[in-house]
């Protein structure tokens, strides 16, 4: 198993996964003990010592159950420890294979754009990925600028960016640090390091272009975060998919479990004249970020033996369904569980905690006026002030409470599954479990209401709803990869059209 597990490590570094080698030699260690083990557990009564029983001999005094046992013990282990090694170096061989495939057939499809980190201190690779760019660089058509799910690479969007491109606008796609082909970075990552780092990205790539960024789930997160660290003047649009600042919070809020949100006086107001060291580490249910902690630390440990294989799904729908096999490649790589491990940090609050430091006194007094338990800065003042030619000024209806000082076209696109409170239809057949399921919706609903009021005077909330040419299933919250071409329409419908249409 130790030379296995050094093959391993020689082949990944042999095929630039330099990251995936440092993970596979973690197994070198139980590999080593395993064999020195084996050695001393020969014939004889040497695995008295390994046992930790001193000189031990049969005696007269023993029982025959004890003296069976000792036999056996010395008979079986070493037949025990070389089954052990040989299933695990297996292993190792299988992964090691099936990754120089992967390698083999799935070349990087973008770019690996260096950056800088650690104030210039260290180096790594972002992968960019384009579509429909190559005759419009630097030019005023804005590029689409696509940010994933937690957990989700660049592929689960390749739909979403090949549809926009075939609408006639350029889109990219960024991974973010291991996420796809980015390398992993550095632990531990800082949120705003990490949008810097984009914004890096796409300066070096080159993209001088106008940017209208498009955030899905936790990457809209990470899109409000660029605004306010990142080079806000160049974004003349965004849109939120599926979007909120922080799911557990509004689910222990839903559910009024009075205990955690004794926690939430932490997340008040954060005035942008107070520092990000003054931002509290709050934790709001330790025992499941305990666990969800070790569950990404387990799997990033054992992904070099390819246990985690056994569980990428078929991802029914998935669209294009010709790169079905690039985008589960993706999660077959050491690196995703590595991603989210680091990118969670042993709290899911980490990226929320960094958006709180540029909440302003007028969103927060918005906010705890509406008795809402989450916080997130307006955009800033000036950001949409000028836009260009072919991007349209939408005449939207306002929310009757206005808070936003921006007119940047903000595009909310939510899936009504999730704001839909019919237990029947949610397939929910437990009374309590329906009871948490409408109040999740109402909640799910409400924050979308409260973007709209709070992010720009430009904002438009849309729901995906029935089925689709493209997709014959209600709108889920797969919607972005099941049904992308589609959603692609409708985002550039939105933005570009004159006239509002609705979805």
């Amino acid at each position: 198993m130790s030379i296995m597990s050094i093959c391993m490590v020689g082949g990944y570094a042999g095929a630039q996964n330099a990251a995936a080698s440092v993970w596979a030699a973690f197994w070198l260690v139980p590999a080593v003990a395993i064999t020195v083990y084996a050695a001393k557990a020969r014939r004889g009564y040497a695995v008295d010592r390994v046992m930790g029983i001193p000189e031990y001999r049969p005696r007269l005094a023993d029982s025959r159950g004890m003296v069976l046992f000792y036999v056996a013990l010395d008979n079986g282990f070493p037949w025990v420890s070389w089954l052990v090694s040989v299933f695990f170096g297996l292993l190792l061989v299988i992964q090691a294979l099936a990754l120089a495939n992967d390698h083999r057939l799935y070349p990087v499809p973008g770019d690996l754009v260096p950056v800088q980190t650690n104030g210039g201190e260290d180096w790594y690779k972002l992968h960019v990925w384009c579509y429909g760019y190559e005759n419009k660089q630097g030019g005023s058509e804005p590029v689409f600028v696509l940010l994933t799910e937690f957990g989700m690479p660049s592929t689960t969007m390749m739909g979403l960016a090949q549809g926009i491109a075939d609408n006639g606008h350029p889109a990219c796609i960024v991974d973010r640090p291991g996420y796809g082909w980015s390398e992993p970075g550095y632990w531990e990552q800082d949120p705003r390091d990490v949008v810097k780092s984009i914004n890096q990205a796409l300066t070096k790539y080159p993209i001088s272009n106008p940017l209208i960024l498009v955030g899905w789930g936790e990457g809209g997160v990470w899109s409000q975060l660029y605004m306010q660290v990142a080079d806000y003047t160049r974004v003349v649009g965004m849109v939120l998919l599926d979007t909120f600042p922080n799911m557990e919070i509004l689910q222990t809020f839903a559910l009024n479990r009075t205990t955690t949100l004794q926690n939430l006086r932490q997340f008040r107001s954060l005035g942008t004249e107070q520092k990000s060291e003054s931002i509290p580490q709050v934790h709001f249910d330790k025992a499941l970020e305990s666990s969800v902690s070790r569950m990404f630390s387990s799997w990033r440990a054992v992904s070099p033996i390819a246990l985690h294989r056994a569980r990428n799904g078929n991802w029914p729908g998935f669209k294009p369904q010709d790169s079905l096999g690039q985008h589960r490649s993706r999660f077959r790589d050491n690196l995703h569980y590595q991603a989210k491990y680091f990118e969670y940090g042993g709290t899911g609050a980490r990226l929320y905690q960094a958006l709180l430091e540029y909440v302003t006194t007028s969103i927060d007094s918005l906010l705890v006026y509406h008795h809402w338990p989450l916080r997130w800065p307006a955009l800033p003042a000036d950001s949409g002030s000028e836009f260009t030619k072919s991007l349209s000024k939408r005449q939207a209806a306002m929310p009757s409470i206005q808070a936003a000082t921006t007119k940047l076209p903000v595009i909310l696109i939510a899936s009504a599954q999730q704001f839909n409170s019919d237990c029947g239809a949610q397939g929910i057949s437990s009374k309590e479990d329906c009871t948490k399921w409408q109040a999740f919706a109402w909640f799910y609903y409400r924050q979308q209401i409260e973007y709209q009021q709070t992010l720009s005077q430009n904002a438009v909330l849309l729901a995906c709803t029935g089925a689709v040419d493209e997709d014959d299933q209600p709108c889920d919250t797969d919607f972005v990869w099941r049904r992308p071409k589609w959603l692609a329409s409708a985002i550039v419908s939105q933005l570009f059209s004159s006239s509002n249409r609705t979805t």
